[in-house]
């Protein structure tokens, strides 16, 4: 979605011309394809390949920057290139003992060669520098975007308070950092304490959805692990009309996760009224306002609680999305702070 949504924001700004560099041919059914030049490369991300021999297929004179969307910044780019670093997850929370060695090398090599460093946290740029010792002028801040469908639906489907209701969790993957297990046992925390017997008299279920989801729902023993859990439904991946349709549904959008680079279903929960349960992640904070609930701690109960306090806050406010605040994340204007630093960039390299 970072890729997408920085793509369709430089069309709309305008003075890019963009061309696409891509290894799945799914990427072409995009809603821009029609207005970015698009050139394949059988590189596939996070590869040997990537880094050291797709540079000689490609010729880079039809090109002024080359913008990487993740920390892999191929060597012997001969234009100046751009790194977007979302986290740093794989040192801080790595799934195997061998990533933090290679992503810290990987990361430094890429913040010391590339002419501009973009990272989309206040968070995440001052571990990038921590770790980098990179100049503050060389990492800037640029948020995620959110796509133009999403807020387009906070006009379009109102919510309904007929509906029954439900709690909604969106998972990219079910790697341990997300948190679902501990979601799952302070839902049942949540459910068992019997808070919400109070009106309306009806606990929320629990939706789990996305990429992740998805995952469960294709493994028969995964699946069956959760779906015992009174009130717990999984829903699966979502097309772009079924996410907007979950998230203005759901009584609020929680993230148990323990850690984040940024956190675009926040956002997207904001920007149709939705309010926000979440831990105490350093990138989250930075997204969540007064209609937000945030957790104390870390702990199964205090998620728990959060939870129960949210949906008790909600009783009592109106759902309005906190436009000033998401003015920030539209595309416009993240693509706009994304351009004006590729013409610093350029302007640096010609020396004017």
């Amino acid at each position: 979605m970072y890729t997408d949504n920085l793509i369709t924001g430089l069309l709309e700004v305008g003075g890019v011309a963009i061309t696409v560099l891509y290894s799945d041919e799914r990427c072409r059914s995009a809603p821009y394809a029609s207005r970015v030049e698009w050139l394949w490369d059988a590189a596939r991300p996070y590869s040997v390949d990537e880094m050291l021999r797709m540079p000689a297929r490609i010729d880079f004179s039809r090109f002024d920057i080359f913008h990487t969307p993740h920390y892999m910044l191929p060597y012997r780019i001969p234009i100046p290139t751009v790194v977007t670093v979302h986290d740093l997850i794989h040192i801080t929370h790595p799934e195997k003992l061998w990533y933090p060695s290679v992503a810290k090398f990987l990361i430094r090599s890429a913040v010391r060669r590339a002419d501009g460093v973009l990272a989309v946290s206040r968070h995440t740029r001052s571990a990038v520098a921590t770790l980098t010792g990179a100049a503050d002028t060389k990492v800037r801040y640029v948020p995620n975007a959110i796509s133009p469908r999403i807020v387009e639906a906070s006009t379009a489907a109102p919510h309904n308070d007929d509906a029954l209701p439900y709690l909604l969790t969106l998972f990219s993957n079910t790697k341990p950092h997300k948190g679902l297990r501990d979601l799952l046992d302070a839902y049942q925390a949540f459910r068992e304490g019997r808070q919400w017997a109070s009106p309306p008299k009806v606990c929320p279920n629990l939706h789990l959805a996305g990429f992740g989801a998805q995952a469960l729902l294709d493994s028969p023993a995964e699946r069956a692990s959760i779906e015992h859990i009174d009130g717990v439904r999984i829903v699966g991946a979502l097309s772009d009309a079924q996410l907007r349709a979950e998230l203005r549904g759901a009584s609020a959008l929680v993230v148990p996760s323990l850690v984040e680079g940024f956190c675009l279903p926040a956002v997207e929960a904001q920007a149709v009224g939705t309010p926000v349960v979440c831990r105490p992640v350093p990138a989250l904070l930075e997204l969540v306002t007064e209609s937000d609930t945030v957790a104390q701690s870390f702990s199964i109960d205090s998620l728990a609680k959060a939870i129960e306090a949210s949906l008790e806050k909600a009783r009592s406010s109106d759902r309005v999305p906190p436009r000033a605040h998401l003015d920030l994340y539209s595309c416009a204007n993240i693509a706009s702070m994304v351009r004006s630093e590729y013409e610093r960039i350029l302007a640096t390299r010609s020396g004017s």
